[in-house]
Formats: C-alpha cells, structure tokens, sequence
C-alpha cells in the first residue's frame, strides 16, 4: 500500500511540473510569461533598471524610476539593439521592473516643454541641494526639505581614519589644525580650506570614498573622526524620500514637482 501511494505521489508531481520544468527550458522566461514584445526604448530602460540594485523599492518606485531612465534615453538618444541587452544582475526582481516599464510605456518627464537631465541620488542630509550649484543650466532643481531621510539607515556614517592617510589622499598640505568647511545651504561642503590648500567638496568626498559631500570632520586621538550625513551628490530626486511618499500614497507628479521646477509627466509615441 504504502508503494502504491508513493508511485501515486510521483504520478501526480510529474503531471504538474514536468510541462512547466520542459516549457522552462525550451523556452527560457518568455516560454513561461509570454511577454510581449516592447519597443527597444524600453528594453533599454529595463535594461538600465537591471543594472542598478532597485530591488528593494516599492513597486511604483520602480514605476518612477522607469519614467526617468527613460527621459534620460530620449534625452540623449542613446537607445540600444535590444538584443545586446544582458539581464544577469538583479534578475530576482526581473518581473516586478518588467512590469514598471510595461506600466509607464511611454511616460517621460519635460521641464517646462524640455528635456533636460534630472539628477538624483540615494538619500539626502535631510534637505537636497540647490540645482544653481551646478550652473544656471539647472536652475530647474530644487532646494527641498527631506525630513523623512534621517530615518534611512544610509543616513548616517562615522568612521576615523588616520591623518597620514588623509594627506595622502589630499596631497601633504592638508592641516586639521587649520581646516575650514564652507557648506551650502543644505549643509554639504563646497570647501575644504587649509593655509596652503584648497579643495572642492566633491573632490574631497571622491578622495576619501565617502559616502556624500556633507560631512564633518574632528581631531581625536587616533586621527580624524568623519562624520557623513546623506549617500549620494544631494541634487535633485531623494529616492529614499521618494519611496517614503510612494508608500504615503503621493503619485509621480507629486514627486517630480517637489525636486523640479516646472516638471510634468507626459507620454510620448
């Protein structure tokens, strides 16, 4: 009896899985989904979407995503042969940016009737960074206040590192004794100022492998204490405050209008 039923159990298990497990192979992904097959613009953001981690996004986060990976396309025209497109890394979470790009088929944002680049990054210092610090050119990205980022655990980094390593980086002239940090007015460092030297904030950030440009740094005894608010350039999209608003229950439009003058959404052929 007890072999029947185990014969039984192996009859029902290939009856079910064995079309799916030779559909699987003979047909890869689409063998099983079926996709439809979309225009090279969207494979190319899609393929933009999997090279980056946005797995851990709220679904119509990845929705906004789609929208401005996909202004940057039309934007720069840099559209590739879908065929070239390779979909290895983040591949877990291939159905759900799949189906953002299927959502927003089509859906670009202009500044007031353009194109233009709109930059973003991880989380802010709790407020992002006036776009004229770039040039007049992005006068379109706004100073925008992002309370909601402190609770991000990219938030905040404290790390010591010794002074020798610092002036390596920076070059010999380098005094902590008499540094000086200009900030703008969201806190991140335009400039790090020494007697004999002189720095840019960005430039320090991308010497040292911080995280972002707004930090502290102070002498203590093992060396220099360096204290990072924030993970990214500051300007433009928050994408942690993003999400937060996503989950609030705000829309694209909300979104883009909090970080860009004069943004819309709109879709194009």
């Amino acid at each position: 009896m007890k072999k029947y039923l185990q014969n039984m159990m192996a009859v029902v298990f290939l009856t079910i899985f064995l079309p799916y497990t030779i559909t699987l192979l003979m047909g890869g992904r689409q063998g099983i989904h079926q996709e439809e097959e979309l225009p090279a613009l969207e494979y190319q953001v899609l393929h933009r979407m999997l090279e980056e981690n946005c797995s851990w996004m709220e679904d119509d986060t990845l929705k906004l995503m789609a929208v401005l990976y996909r202004t940057e396309c039309v934007r720069s025209g840099a559209v590739s042969d879908s065929s070239e497109l390779s979909y290895e890394r983040y591949e877990e979470s291939y159905e759900r940016m799949y189906e953002a790009v299927v959502h927003t088929r089509g859906q670009v944002i202009t500044i007031q009737g353009e194109y233009r680049e709109l930059p973003y990054h991880e989380v802010s210092a709790g407020r992002t960074r006036k776009g004229t610090l770039l040039g007049e050119a992005f006068s379109y990205v706004k100073e925008a206040d992002c309370p909601e980022d402190l609770q991000s655990d990219q938030y905040l980094q404290i790390s010591v590192l010794r002074e020798k390593d610092i002036k390596q980086a920076l070059g010999s002239v380098f005094d902590s004794e008499h540094m000086e940090l200009r900030r703008d007015s969201a806190g991140y460092v335009t400039e790090l100022i020494c007697p004999e030297g002189k720095w840019q904030g960005e430039s320090v950030r991308n010497l040292l492998h911080l995280p972002s440009s707004c930090f502290y740094m102070e002498p203590v005894d093992r060396g220099i204490r360096v204290t990072v608010k924030g993970d990214g350039h500051g300007f433009g999209i928050s994408l942690y405050t993003a999400d937060r608003m996503i989950r609030d229950g705000a829309g694209i439009p909300d979104i883009i209008q909090k970080f860009y003058e004069g943004a819309e959404c709109i879709t194009i052929p």
